[in-house]
């Protein structure tokens, strides 16, 4: 198993990346910029408000509420080749070609279990989904070509890879006492 996959598979089993101190569904944002270092702003979600928020390390996707609790992640595997955060700063580069029963052995290995999600406009495409906990979610897409202009395949390919959760209904409002945490105190 690549290392690739094993951190995939890691995300599976238990929602996230790089164990509790890593990238994981509802990780608090200062948390992980002590861990990783600061992140990039990806800026706002929403046009009329700053939060919910995105921002990455390397080529992780994240989105922040305003109480700066990770709300989804997204690691977009068509590129080939990641960069992933290191604990303490930096980056690591990991080839990320995952075919489906590369991906399906490693789940089932690993005890996951999943539902398969198909879609009637996009033949090409599928998604293989599994329960992390009652109100999380990792979703493995994939499709039946390396692009676009690509014969289809046999053996489908990881495009991309997700985490999010449904539980992040009601969330606190920031601490206005604490200092600006640089990420910009106010939730507007």
């Amino acid at each position: 198993m690549t290392d690739f996959l094993a951190r995939l598979t890691a995300l599976a089993a238990t929602g996230g990346l790089d164990g509790l101190d890593g990238l994981r569904y509802n990780a608090s944002l200062p948390e992980l910029a002590a861990h990783y270092g600061d992140p990039w702003d990806g800026g706002r979600i929403h046009r009329e408000s700053r939060w919910p928020h995105g921002f990455g390390w390397g080529d992780v996707q994240t989105v922040f509420c305003h109480c700066r609790r990770l709300q989804s992640l997204s690691l977009p595997v068509w590129h080939g080749e990641l960069e992933l955060p290191l604990a303490g700063g930096g980056l690591r580069t990991f080839d990320t070609h995952v075919t489906e029963s590369a991906l399906v052995a490693a789940l089932t290995a690993a005890g996951c279990r999943w539902e398969t999600v198909t879609y009637e406009n996009v033949p090409d495409q599928r998604t293989l989904e599994v329960a992390v906990a009652e109100e999380i979610r990792v979703a493995f897409v994939l499709t039946d070509r390396e692009d676009r202009d690509a014969p289809p395949l046999d053996d489908w390919v990881l495009n991309k890879a997700l985490l999010w959760g449904y539980d992040h209904t009601d969330c606190p409002e920031p601490d206005r006492t604490l200092p600006d945490d640089g990420w910009g105190a106010a939730p507007n």
